[in-house]
């Protein structure tokens, strides 16, 4: 890069020494700032040195921009040597304005006396202009936010966001501009490429103009850009051509690969173009992922496979492997050269639709089962079956938009189901499964836990966190004890304990009465003397989550003769043993007082149910019943199931259980037999 001389010997200098002499000769010199485009003259600073003995000496300086400093159209100058350099503009580093630019020039002439010369001095520019052309497919096609970065090094550098020229002076020793094009391209159906390319411009210097071209070619058929370079008078011309191969690009073939499809069926298929050969196809879907180029799939087609031009066709068979409803599909394509689109594929797909908890009423034992469907078919039926059983199959009925529901009955707790869609008695998509949850059970069913508290044994952990209680609380006034834990239990039982009810004749200074073994879910009230006798509320709030069947447990008993005849019965008789558990629907437990055992005793055997006028059995809604007269003696399992009390509603679910069992069922009477016992051991709702 050319710089002004060095003025070593600076006298004054006066610009009005100007006249005509025999010892001076006349120089026109013409000054042009020239640029590589052809712009228009610029103010200049000019100054004329003349050259003698080896030192340079200042004698004219004009400045254009200035009246005072005007050059004149003839400058006379002594006889000599003279050299003028030109300086223009301003010395930026790197600039988009114009008016910038930094020129510079110098030319040597002599001067004789008495003659004319003419002399030319050409100011050159000093900057490097290096435009930058964003063709119609970048404006169209990309975000906003692409841009070319051009620099020589940190410092000197530009940024285009738009068409247009810089302009750069390079830093001493550097040849080298650098460029990098970034920008997100988006394809007509939505798909982005992020775009990252780079080059460089070598042997950079004055005199020289550069133009990068940028053209986004989507087959690779055009270039990136092409970089046309102009030298400034032909000296020098360069042409390089910067390509990139774009990834492939994807969409749906006669429709928008966005939209969600509404499938009914046929085939959908999908076009990849890439500049290179397709080499990968997969798919995820259903949470699986799908590789039919390494393993066929049914319903998946491939045509083009090792070709720039792939088609993707899915069919039923894969569409119905899926579950019904609304589906994401993944599609991704590779090619050789590394490039890759990928694809969020979004469907609505007919088939049973993914089981929901809240669609399951266990206590009605029915599911409401539902399937999205498209078009009118003309039969709709949703099939059902439990386990490996055969088939059942229910109408379904629409429901909403696409949608088909049908109810489905039989539905138990612990128990699995699967389901599928029939279209016109054809099975589409694929069957869905699921398992009911475990019904309720009784607390401390199993008889494991037991506490002494005050004297009184409880089925319970403590006294505070009981469920079950016996007479216990009554006797223990006298110190009797009528049922306890029993380590007796049979062969085979998971735990170490049962129950064990005795019923006794109690001996005491204060009287003489007959207990009866038992144990019930509730709470003892209180025991009284005067009238003997004892309060007992049945029952506990239950949270019921499935309908029971019946109720099941291990027991055996012995129904000793009858030895202590109270308000009822007779000497001599077989005791009764009597089980009972009633669902109910009570705001309150059901309170039995043995000093008005005919207004409150409970005992709900149906017929004792149904004849009932007093109302002491309303709100029972189902009752499971067993007495008998005889002795079993062996442990075995009891099955008791549970009868619909007459006019109750299906739909009410209950609120309270109630199990009571005792070896002597007149107990409440004071009548029974002190040689009567049971053994009791894990109680079970069954669904």
């Amino acid at each position: 890069m050319l710089a002004l001389s060095a003025c070593v010997n600076s006298p004054k200098v006066d610009n009005t020494d100007n006249a005509p002499s025999t010892e001076k000769g006349a120089v026109k010199l013409n000054v042009a700032t020239r640029t590589t485009d052809g712009a228009a003259q610029r103010d200049y600073l000019l100054s004329i040195f003349k050259h003698e003995a080896g030192k340079q000496t200042l004698v004219r300086k004009y400045d254009s921009s200035k009246q005072d400093m005007q050059k004149p159209e003839y400058i006379w100058l002594l006889a000599g040597n003279y050299s003028a350099e030109v300086e223009s503009g301003e010395s930026v580093a790197a600039t988009f304005d114009e008016a910038k630019n930094y020129f510079v020039g110098e030319t040597s002439f002599d001067v004789k006396g008495g003659e004319t010369a003419t002399v030319d001095v050409v100011a050159v520019m000093q900057n490097v202009p290096v435009e930058v052309v964003f063709d119609q497919t970048i404006i169209d096609g990309f975000h906003e936010g692409y841009s070319v970065e051009v620099k020589a090094d940190d410092k000197v550098k530009l940024s285009y966001t738009e068409s247009k020229k810089g302009y750069f002076i390079m830093p001493e020793g550097v040849t080298t501009l650098s460029w990098r094009f970034v920008g997100t391209f988006e394809y007509e159906d939505g798909e982005q490429v992020a775009v990252d390319k780079s080059g460089t411009l070598e042997n950079v210097a004055p005199k020289k103009a550069y133009k990068l071209s940028f053209k986004f070619s989507k087959d690779a058929n055009g270039f990136l850009g092409g970089l046309d370079v102009k030298v400034d008078e032909s000296i020098e011309e360069r042409d390089d051509h910067l390509a990139f191969n774009p990834d492939p690009e994807l969409r749906g073939v006669g429709f928008d690969l966005a939209v969600a499809c509404d499938y009914a069926g046929g085939e959908r298929k999908y076009m990849a173009k890439s500049p290179a050969e397709f080499k990968g196809v997969t798919l995820v879907a259903g949470g699986k992922e799908f590789n039919p180029v390494e393993t066929p799939v049914a319903g998946i087609a491939l045509e083009g496979l090792n070709t720039p031009e792939l088609y993707v066709i899915l069919s039923e068979d894969f569409f119905y492997s899926l579950s019904g409803g609304s589906q994401i599909i993944e599609l991704c394509v590779t090619d050789v050269s590394g490039g890759e689109a990928r694809k969020e594929l979004p469907y609505n797909l007919p088939g049973v639709n993914s089981y929901d908890k809240s669609s399951i009423n266990l206590w009605r034992g029915v599911a409401s089962l539902s399937a999205t469907i498209f078009g009118t078919p003309s039969s709709v039926n949703i099939a059902f079956r439990q386990g490996e059983g055969e088939w059942q199959s229910y109408a379904a009925q629409p429901s909403g938009a696409n949608t088909y529901v049908a109810e489905v009955s039989g539905i138990l707790a612990s128990s699995s189901y699967e389901y599928r869609l029939e279209i016109g008695g054809k099975v589409v998509g694929t069957a869905q499964q699921f398992t009911t949850e475990q019904g309720a059970q009784i607390p401390n069913g199993d008889m494991e836990q037991w506490c002494v508290d005050d004297k009184v044994t409880y089925p319970a952990a403590s006294p505070s966190t009981k469920y079950w209680d016996s007479g216990n609380g009554g006797t223990s006034m006298v110190s009797e004890t009528l049922t306890s834990s029993s380590d007796k239990v049979r062969a085979g039982a998971k735990g170490k304990y049962c129950a064990f009810l005795d019923s006794k004749t109690i001996n005491a200074i204060i009287m003489t009465q007959f207990g009866a073994g038992n144990i019930f879910i509730g709470r003892f009230g209180q025991a009284s003397l005067s009238p003997i006798g004892a309060t007992v509320y049945f029952g506990q709030p239950f949270s019921y989550n499935a309908k029971p069947k019946g109720v099941k447990m291990w027991v055996k008993y012995t129904c000793g003769s009858i030895d202590n005849v109270g308000s009822v019965g007779a000497k001599g008789d077989p005791d009764l043993t009597k089980i009972f558990c009633c669902m109910c629907n009570w705001s309150s437990a059901w309170c039995v007082d043995s000093t008005k055992a005919d207004k409150t005793t409970f005992s709900p055997d149906m017929n004792s149910i149904t004849s009932c006028t007093d109302g002491r059995y309303n709100g029972v809604l189902y009752t499971a019943y067993f007495e008998s007269k005889t002795s079993n003696n062996e442990w075995h399992e009891l099955y008791i199931p549970f009868e619909k009390v007459p006019g109750t509603d299906d739909s009410v679910v209950p609120n309270y259980i109630v199990f009571t069992a005792t070896c002597s069922g007149y107990g409440d009477y004071f009548t029974g037999s002190s040689s009567s016992e049971m053994y009791l051991d894990d109680i079970e709702l069954v669904y």
